[in-house]
Order: C-alpha cells, then structure tokens, then sequence
C-alpha cells in the first residue's frame, strides 16, 4: 500500500503528503508543517509537527492541491510549495536573523505578557483624582482579573499582531494613550469595552496600555522564548475548517452526546454564533461542506443586538454587522441526537407564571421579572425548531444522567434552572417541565435547608445563608450533584445538591480557589466525582472534595 520511496525518506500512502524540514543547520524538530486548500467547499488546512529528524507526514488529505510551508519558532515562515496527496515534499524553513524576526510567531500571551500592571503597593485604588485606579480594585490580582477573565481577554486574542501594534487606519493622534482610548470605543462591542475601561480605572488602564504598545513599536520583545513541541505533542494532528462567514463570530461547537459519544459518529459539527447572527452553522467534516440551519423566535418582538456603534471600526467602518435575536451561546447534544440550544425566544420580559404572586414551585420560592436568554431545540431529522420559554437566564447546559435526562443550566442570574427532558418530550408542557432554585448554603449546619438570610446581611446562627450569584458553567456529576463556577474575584467552585423535591431542598457548598487571581471559568466533572476547572490564570485545576478537610458550612466554606 506505500509508495516505493528511497532509503530514509518519509513513507506516504496516496492520500499523504511528507518529507523533511531543514535549514542550514540541518533538520528542523518541532516545528509546524501546514497544508491549506481552497480547492474544497469549506477552506480547509491540516497542521502537524516535525519529529527529532525533522521528518513530517500530514495524513488522510481529501483530493485536492495544497499549499505546503513551514512554521515554527527561531523560523520565518517558509515560501508556500503546491503539492498533491501521495507526493513527497521535503520543505527548505528559513532561520529568523534577529529576535524580533522570530518574536512575530510566537504566541500572542507571550507579547501580552509585556504588560506592566500597577504595582502592587498602589491598591487598593485611589481614583480619578489619585492613583487613576478604580478604588473598587482591591489588590493587583483583582486588577488583572478583571482584565483577563472579567475584561478584555474574554474576547480578543491580546498580543497578536493586531492587538500590540495600534493600526494607522485608526488615525492620528496626540498620544498612544489617546489612540487606545478611541480604539476601545470601535465597533458593536466599543461599548461594553468601554465600560470595562472605566471599571478597570480609565486613565490608568490607558496608561498601562499605552505603555505595553509603546514598548513594543521601539522594539522589545518577550524576553522568554517559547519551546517547541516536545514527545506527544509532536503527534498532534490539527484539522481546521473555516465554515461560517466573515461577518459572524463562532463561540462554541457540539459534535456529540457528552454522555455518550457514540452519538452523530461521523455527523455533522453544529456551532453557535452568539450576537453575530441568527443561524447555526453546521459543518459535515466529511464531505467538508457548510450549510445553515435558520433559527427563529417565538415573538417577533425580542430584540436584536444593539446597532449602536460608538467608534468606527478599523475593518467595517460604522457598519453594524451584528444582527442577532437569539443570541445563541451554547449548544448541546441529547440521546436522541437533537441540538439543544442556549437561545433568546421572546422579549426579557416573563410570564405571569414565573413573578411574584405564581403558583409555580420555584417561582413561590425565588420569583423571576426578567429571563435574556431561554431554550431551543433543533431536530436534524424533522428539521423543526422548538422554543422552550425559560423563567431563568441561560447561558451554559449539559444533561445529567438521571432517568429524566434532566438539563441544568447556567446563567440565571441568582439562580440555577433545570428542565425535566422527558417530562417535556412526553407533554411538551414548558412550565411543569422547568424549575430553579437560589444557592442557599446550609450555614446553620444542620443538613437541611431552612429560612435564609440574604447575601448582604450578616450570618444568623439559626438561620442558612443565600450566595449571591449563580454558575458561569455548569456540570452535573455522577452522584446527582451539579457543579458550577461562579465569576468574580476571587471567584468560587459551588456544589449543589438538588434533594429529593428542589427547589425546596436544594443545598449549596462554595469553594473558594486558594490563590488570588485564579478565579474558575469552565467546569467539568469526570466519572471519579472530581471536577475540572478552566482558570482566568490560562491554567486548569482539578477539586476533590473527597480530600476536602474541614467543615461544608459556614458563610464562606473554604476547601
């Protein structure tokens, strides 16, 4: 089945292509081989990485011609070759002459970890007319956190080319201070970076990134350079489609059941758009074509993302290029192999049976005025749309695995909602179907949930204690537990325990992270019960609250 090839060369099959990187100082280890295509439906490129004799080999390419070049770190990337599947390419990687050559190809944390924040001496902040910085910044780790996680890394890739260098169709102006402070105003989101500015402490922030910009125009660069691929990393296969359009911004992707991934093997991918657009695009990694599956509202009054642009951008001037009502965040796969959806259906405004005076369960408990974002339901097979009007916000889902398939939700605000999946597939009934419950903490100790006492008054030995807030993410765990993280600094890991009749007796447990700055984003739960946390730091944690030692109560239960 291999192609006849000479003694030492890289051995293909037809629908390969490899070779070995060198330069003048002989093989290259470590470094990216790139092959990209516009010569198929979608855009599409595969990116592999050289072994310790700089051998490459980028498998199972579908039937076109490709452009193949070298990238790596010390290099300059390489000239594009055009190849084939089944040929053999060996590539010739340029050496980068200066650092600041080589610097262009590192990763973009790298160049952002230029950035000079305030010392730590200078917090808490003094404000406007002191220091510059918010007097809400208690310390530089609640600075930088509300930077990364809370902020401006939330969105953008801080450090690449377009963010370290302030581009000149922005246009002149008397100080980079001032050029980051119209640049931050630019487009749809100019707004909300706006804000951030102010919460951050505007003239300080300006002067701290004006400062890292500066830097880097005379000439500096990161003073650590990156290493390359080492042992299994070297066996990364990357595949890369570009699937929507140029005016959409793709923030999550589903491509099974996580219960079970065995469903839609070899199927279909489905992403979400979030304020972009109101589609969901949908790639066939096979075929490697695209497509769209329209999405509806169920009251064509919900509102749509804000046309408001308070600066031009650089790239689509005033244009509002924005139009989305669903908002779509995150979806999610069942056993059935429908698409679940985080999705705006109808204006903020809820229903009778979700306020104050409802006969609702949860709603007599904890009632709701408002709900941004609800629930939606794609069946690929009827391809049918389905609204699910929620009391509580959504923004994360995941189905636990209980008899009811029962999917939790982040995002309510003050709560955390549910929906019973099978009660809803047998009666299509959406209020019966859903509940919610606040977090109240069993801070009087005595295993139960009683009468509460609000976030903001101090602890009532006789009484539990409500947390302010909900979850960012959201994973229920094996032994009908639900994990969540909640935002903020220092950020916290909650465990709810939903009982046997929540909201009524739903009980919470709060975790704070043990170094400041490392507040948790992302969670997930593995089959041993131990939960698995994305930080706002760019590291992951793990939490065994099997190894927790000490007390669960108490108005800030610590492990």
């Amino acid at each position: 089945a291999h192609q006849s090839t000479p003694a030492g060369a890289v051995q293909i099959d037809n629908n390969d292509i490899g070779g070995v990187v060198s330069s003048s100082k002989g093989p290259e280890a470590g470094v990216w081989v790139i092959a990209e295509t516009t010569g198929l439906p979608t855009k599409f490129s595969k990116t592999v990485v050289t072994d310790d004799r700089g051998r490459y080999l980028i498998p199972d390419l579908p039937n076109a011609t490709y452009n193949v070049w070298v990238r790596g770190y010390g290099l300059i990337d390489s000239a594009k070759v055009q190849s084939s599947p089944g040929k053999n390419l060996n590539l010739t990687a340029p050496l980068a002459n200066t650092p600041r050559e080589a610097a262009k190809y590192y990763p973009a944390g790298y160049w952002w970890s230029m950035l000079r924040p305030p010392d730590k001496s200078e917090f808490p902040g003094t404000g406007p007319q002191g220091n510059g910085i918010s007097p809400n910044m208690t310390s530089q780790a609640a600075w930088l956190r509300q930077l990364k996680s809370g902020g401006c890394t939330a969105c953008h890739q801080l450090g690449n080319q377009a963010t370290r260098e302030i581009p000149e169709d922005l246009g002149p102006f008397p100080s980079s201070a001032a050029a980051w402070d119209r640049r931050i105003k630019s487009g749809q989101a100019g707004g909300n970076m706006d804000q951030g500015l102010n919460t951050l402490g505007r003239e300080r922030a300006l002067k701290v990134l004006a400062d890292w910009t500066d830097r880097i125009a005379k000439g500096e660069v990161p003073q650590q350079t990156p290493s390359r691929p080492q042992g299994v990393e070297r066996n990364v296969v990357i595949t890369q489609w570009d699937w929507a359009d140029p005016k959409a911004y793709l923030h999550d992707v589903v491509s099974t059941d996580r219960r079970n991934p065995t469903v839609n093997a070899n199927g279909p991918v489905y992403g979400a758009l979030e304020l972009s657009a109101d589609y969901v695009p949908v790639l066939d990694p096979v075929r490697h074509q695209s497509s769209k599956v329209p999405l509806t509202v169920r009251d064509e009054s919900t509102p749509r993302t804000s046309a408001n642009v308070p600066q031009p951008s650089v790239y689509w001037g005033s244009e509002a290029i924005w139009t989305s009502r669903n908002n779509v965040h995150n979806p999610m796969f069942d056993e059935k192999g429908r698409i679940w959806l985080t999705s705006a259906v109808r204006p903020n405004q809820n229903p009778a049976f979700c306020r104050e005076g409802s006969q609702h369960p949860s709603a007599k408990l904890y009632p709701i005025a408002n709900a941004g974002r609800h629930l939606a339901i794609y069946d690929p097979k009827t391809q049918k749309i389905t609204h699910i009007s929620t009391c509580f916000g959504t923004h994360h889902l995941m189905f636990a695995e209980d008899a009811n398939n029962t999917l939790w939700t982040s995002g309510g605000g003050q709560v955390v909602g549910w929906l019973d999946t099978k009660m809803f597939n047998e009666t299509g009934d959406e209020e019966k179907s859903q509940g919610w419950t606040a977090l109240v903490m069993d801070t009087n100790g005595n295993g139960k949930r009683d009468a509460y006492v609000e976030p903001n008054q101090p602890v009532d030995p006789t009484k539990d204690k409500r947390i302010g807030g909900a979850f960012y993410s959201v994973a229920p765990a094996p032994d009908g537990s639900v994990w969540g993280t909640m935002l903020g600094f220092p950020g916290a890991v909650i465990r709810l325990v939903p009982g046997a009749n929540p909201p009524e007796t739903a009980i919470a447990e709060m975790y704070e992270p043990p170094l400041p700055g490392y507040s948790p984003r992302g969670a997930d739960v593995d089959r041993n019960g131990v939960m698995w946390s994305a930080l706002a730091s760019g590291h992951m944690a793990s939490f065994d609250r099997r190894k927790c030692k000490g007390p669960l109560m108490g108005p800030k239960a610590t492990g």
